[in-house]
């Protein structure tokens, strides 16, 4: 490869919406960050964003059990990373929820929407739409302070 400053790295999976898909689709994810060079703050968001919504995808976005395909998509270009996270289970925009309620003890909080929260502070920008039956979540981090 040289040199020079990295130009464009790309991963693509796809995924059926099993559990079990996640601790290989994580060790394709750490063989990513290492041959794209990334550092280890935005390599640790990256993982998290990715775990969150793979987790959130099989939990919530099947109710009816059916198979599902779970695609992640992720970017290097330059100074940037992009992660495309695509499923076709039930619509739904994880960032139109309200942030969760903070305040007073675990206990007292409700369940849900903690790791969503988490992830759209630490990503530098997020985005959804809903496209051909599929829910696509795009999330970018700066891989400079």
């Amino acid at each position: 490869m040289g040199d020079g400053p990295l130009t464009d790295l790309e991963l693509d999976i796809r995924l059926t919406n099993d559990l079990s898909q996640l601790e290989p689709l994580i060790g394709r994810l750490e063989s990513f960050i290492e041959q794209a060079d990334i550092p280890p703050t935005p390599a640790y968001r990256l993982e998290l964003a990715v775990d969150e919504f793979f987790n959130n995808a099989v939990d919530h976005g099947y109710p009816d059990g059916r198979t599902g395909d779970i695609g992640v998509h992720i970017r290097r270009t330059g100074d940037r990373l992009e992660l495309t996270f695509s499923d076709d289970g039930d619509a739904f925009d994880p960032f139109a929820a309200p942030a969760p309620n903070l305040t007073g003890t675990v206990e007292e909080r409700p369940i849900g929407g903690l790791g969503v929260h988490l992830v759209r502070t630490l990503c530098d920008s997020f985005a959804y739409r809903r496209e051909g039956g599929r829910n696509v979540l795009t999330l970018g981090f700066k891989l400079t302070a």
